[in-house]
C-alpha cells in the first residue's frame, strides 16, 4: 500500500549516517543489533545505523550506558531532504512490562549518546522501541511521568509499526509534483469548453515543450507527473475516431504518452 504524505513525515537519511565521525568504526544495520541483542530481525527494511554500543566498547574502552543506535533522518519536501540529523533508538524487545524501568539509566543513554555524538545535530526526540503489548504501556508511562519531567517529554515509544509510520524509506514516498496539476487540468478544460481541439492545441504544444525540457534536465518524473494529469483528461474527450479530430487527438495522445515513465 502506497504510504500517503503528510506534513510531518520524517525520512532516514543514511548518508548523513554515513559522513557521521563515527561512521568509520560502528557503522551497522539496525537489524544486525536486533540478531546480536535478541536473535532475530525485527525491521521489514535496511536502516543504516551507527552501533553506540559498539562504539563505546571499542573505541573509548568504556562501559558507560548508550542508546543503541543513531540513525540519520530529515525532513522531506518537495523531494528534497532538509534538516539532516541523528535520531536515537533504543531497542527494548526483552521488556514484558514497565515495572522494571530505569528511569536513572534510561536518561543517563540519552545523555551520553548525545556526548558521544556532539556536535553532530541530533534529533530532540529520541525513541525507545518495544513489543506491541509493552509499547501501549510505555507510552502511557512516559506520559505520565512528563508532566513533572521536561526531559521525558522528548521520549517516544513505539513498536516496530508505529515505528515505521513515523520514519520511513523516501522511495515510498509519493512524488510530489513542482506543478500544480489539479490548476493544469482545469486549464486543459477551460480551453478545450472555449474552443474546442484547436482551441486546446496551443496549451498541449506548450506542455510538451515543457516535458522536454524538464527531461533534459533529468526531472523525469516531473514530466511523468504532467504527462499523465494531461491524459487523464484527454482521454475523457469524447470525439469520433475516423474524423480529422479524432486522428489529430489520438496523435497528440500518442505523443504525449512518450513522456510516462516505465513502472
Amino acid at each position: 500500500m502506497a504510504i500517503q504524505w503528510c506534513d510531518n513525515m520524517f525520512v532516514y537519511s543514511p548518508d548523513f549516517t554515513r559522513q557521521s565521525k563515527l561512521a568509520t568504526s560502528c557503522l551497522a544495520e539496525l537489524n544486525e543489533l536486533c540478531e546480536r541483542d535478541y536473535e532475530q530481525s525485527y525491521f521489514p527494511v535496511s536502516i543504516v545505523c551507527l552501533d553506540l554500543d559498539a562504539y563505546e566498547a571499542s573505541c573509548t574502552g568504556n562501559n558507560d550506558a548508550t542508546m543503541d543506535a543513531a540513525a540519520g533522518m530529515a525532513d522531506w519536501q518537495k523531494n528534497h531532504f532538509s534538516n539532516n540529523r541523528h535520531l536515537l533508538i533504543e531497542l527494548r524487545f526483552g521488556y514484558r512490562s514497565t515495572s522494571n524501568f530505569d528511569l536513572g539509566n534510561m536518561k543517563q543513554k540519552v545523555s551520553h549518546s548525545r556526548d558521544i555524538l556532539n556536535p553532530e545535530r541530533i534529533n530532540e526526540q529520541v525513541v525507545f522501541i518495544y513489543k506491541p503489548n509493552v509499547a501501549a504501556q510505555a507510552s502511557n508511562y512516559f506520559s505520565r511521568l512528563s508532566r513533572q519531567d521536561s526531559e521525558v517529554r522528548t521520549w517516544k515509544a513505539m513498536d516496530v509499526e508505529g515505528f515505521g509510520n513515523y520514519i520511513v524509506d523516501r522511495v515510498t514516498l509519493p512524488y510530489e509534483a513542482e506543478n500544480d496539476l489539479d490548476k493544469l487540468v482545469k486549464e486543459l478544460s477551460q480551453k478545450f469548453d472555449e474552443g474546442g481541439l484547436s482551441a486546446l492545441d496551443s496549451l498541449l504544444k506548450y506542455w510538451i515543450e515543457q516535458m522536454e525540457k524538464y527531461n533534459l534536465r533529468y526531472k523525469h518524473a516531473e514530466s511523468d507527473a504532467v504527462a499523465k494529469s494531461m491524459l487523464t483528461y484527454l482521454q475523457t474527450i469524447s470525439i469520433q475516431k475516423d474524423t480529422f479530430e479524432g486522428e489529430y487527438l489520438a496523435m497528440r495522445i500518442e505523443e504525449i504518452s512518450r513522456f510516462v515513465q516505465s513502472e
